[in-house]
């Protein structure tokens, strides 16, 4: 395996090295049309500034989406937009740790908990407010073990970050118990749901269905609705929390665009193109995990998400990934981008159609594992509901 770094942008130059038109696996942006913008909206409100809590047309159109989708009913002032998911995890750390008691039962709060193996934001964002990540250990399955984690840094911890559907492992985390445990422990539990509507084994679910006290779940029209240009998410849940955030965010001059959040609102009120972006979606999942496992990849289906989280031949994530590039032209993310103990994994984006993986994964059979024959190749074990297409409440 070709040695060097495994950053999207070293593998991106490989690909466009490799004599093969590069095709991007690395991402989770499926090839399909973005939303259309609010017609006017760029004029409605240009003379002044959008509010950076959101609009109340939007904050009702998020609430409206959280009874249907969830049967959770959230008042309207418990609802904020962000300027997407990302830069909200990414900021919430700080903010969190400005607004609260300094010390708890003796211990200073300088701690957050956030998964084992996770979206790079969770950790950025925790050293960008000079706090302390700490990994939660994950059982064989890759499912979080809080009754692992030692009791001096439970009592440092300023608040959980949980992900379910799991970026990268697809895992669906039982939420119930994880929101039991941060009750227990005092300790707040923020609820990543970026991936909900991508839930494949079981009806998408939200932390907010056990009640909002020391609760947040944060939301995106990034997935359900393939929208990440707009840049526009919400977060929900705890009053007293989104009343804490919500003024030291404005005053960061955090927020997102008047179009965004008129945008946003049509799209949180639709749930029909939304099960459309799901059905697709689902059988991309599907199309890549049959041609993974056809082109000696060995894989199977994620319980959730847009991505398969596949052992990398060979053993080395960045080695695999940086060979794929120099010979094929695919560019797939290395695991340990999402945690040491991604090391010996790739994560690989669902995103393309099956006429377009399959003569590429053919190429990456061809070139990186040698030639093979149909007993060599792992066949699929797929979850109980591989699609699982749960028709919007």
């Amino acid at each position: 395996m070709l040695q060097g770094g495994g950053s999207r942008e070293d593998l991106l130059a490989l690909a466009a090295e490799s004599g093969h038109r590069p095709l991007d696996l690395s991402l989770g942006v499926p090839a399909d049309p973005a939303p259309a913008a609010e017609p006017g909206a760029g004029t409605a409100t240009s003379a002044a500034y959008p509010p950076s809590r959101g609009t109340e047309e939007l904050r009702a159109a998020a609430a409206g989406y959280l009874q249907r989708r969830y049967g959770v009913t959230v008042p309207v002032d418990s609802v904020a937009a962000c300027a997407g998911s990302k830069e909200f995890i990414s900021t919430l750390p700080l903010f969190l740790r400005d607004a609260s008691d300094a010390t708890r039962e003796g211990s200073r709060r300088d701690t957050v908990l956030i998964p084992s193996l996770g979206y790079p934001p969770y950790e950025l964002g925790v050293r960008l407010a000079g706090l302390r990540p700490h990994r939660v250990p994950v059982d064989a399955e890759f499912r979080m073990r809080l009754d692992l984690l030692p009791p001096k840094v439970v009592a440092r911890a300023l608040f959980l970050w949980v992900n379910t559907p799991a970026n990268p492992t697809g895992v669906v985390e039982p939420l119930a118990p994880v929101v039991a445990w941060g009750r227990a422990h005092g300790v707040p539990v923020v609820s990543d749901e970026a991936y909900a509507e991508a839930t494949w084994c079981d009806e998408p679910r939200t932390a907010l269905s056990d009640g909002l006290d020391g609760v947040l779940a944060v939301h995106s029209v990034s997935k359900r609705s393939n929208g990440p240009g707009l840049r526009l998410g919400f977060y929900a849940g705890d009053p007293r929390l989104v009343a804490q955030l919500v003024p030291r965010r404005r005053a960061a001059g955090l927020m997102a665009s008047d179009v965004s959040q008129a945008t946003g609102t049509r799209l949180f009120a639709d749930d029909h193109h939304a099960l459309a972006q799901r059905r697709r979606n689902a059988g991309r999942v599907t199309e890549l995990v049959d041609e993974l496992n056809a082109n000696g990849v060995s894989c199977t289906a994620p319980e959730g998400g847009l991505f398969v989280w596949a052992s990398a031949p060979g053993g080395d994530g960045t080695a695999f990934a940086r060979a794929a590039a120099a010979r094929t032209g695919i560019v797939l993310a290395p695991g340990v981008t999402y945690g040491p103990a991604g090391r010996g994994h790739v994560r690989i984006a669902a995103v393309h159609d099956r006429a377009v993986l399959a003569p590429r994964l053919a190429l990456l059979d061809r070139l990186l594992l040698g030639p093979r024959t149909a007993s060599d190749r792992p066949a699929a074990k797929p979850c109980a509901n591989p699609t699982g297409l749960v028709q919007p409440r």
